[in-house]
């Protein structure tokens, strides 16, 4: 999978198909940020909402991952005066840390991997957490309606073309989730087509 040619664009047709509720589902986690926390943010793209976390004056010391470098370089030209960002361009299943991370964000992040895949990473990622840590995971909704479905396959079509994308439906999380950690706070967009939940380790 390569984002680099759809990097530039990606944003605004995320924007222009999804009335901009993919980013407002960031908005979740500002409330549950503390002074100094640790962030491992995987998937976070262009960057966009850098921005709101910069207002907060938190002193954020972050890890961005994404394995687009183009995705990588947008990131980076915004504005973090206040933020320590560490900006990564890897596959997440080739990172390594000996970190302990206060809070894990995963942006649209595990709806690229097949089951075994994503249950791989999930694992991977709860390892670098600290105990009784905050993930915060934004992603399409597994139970959709008729026409969020073909809204779903139109997408990995479209996707399997642009970025190579090889799986042909989302993984199931929620109960792979709720093994490890409790729902904090759960909120949805664009008629429950998108959900942002605020996990807490158990």
């Amino acid at each position: 999978m390569n984002y680099n040619f759809i990097a530039p664009y990606y944003h605004s047709l995320s924007k222009f198909i999804f009335l901009n509720r993919q980013h407002q589902a960031h908005f979740l986690i500002l409330k549950h940020l503390k002074k100094g926390d640790k962030i491992l943010w995987v998937g976070g793209g262009a960057g966009k909402f850098i921005p709101e976390l910069e207002k907060l004056n938190l002193n954020l010391e972050i890890d961005y991952i994404d394995f687009s470098s183009r995705m990588i370089d947008l990131a980076k030209k915004e504005r973090t005066l206040k933020l320590k960002i560490n900006f990564i361009v890897a596959d997440i299943f080739d990172f390594e840390t000996d970190k302990k991370y206060d809070v894990v964000i995963s942006s649209f992040l595990f709806d690229h991997f097949d089951q075994d895949k994503a249950e791989k990473l999930f694992l991977q990622l709860n390892e670098y957490m600290k105990s009784k840590g905050i993930w915060f995971y934004i992603d399409f909704n597994q139970n959709q309606e008729d026409w969020q479905r073909i809204v779903t396959n139109l997408m990995f079509v479209f996707f399997r073309v642009v970025i190579n994308l090889e799986i042909n439906q989302l993984p199931k999380m929620r109960d792979f989730f709720e093994s490890y950690f409790e729902i904090v706070e759960q909120k949805f967009f664009f008629k429950k087509y998108i959900e942002s939940i605020v996990y807490k380790k158990i």
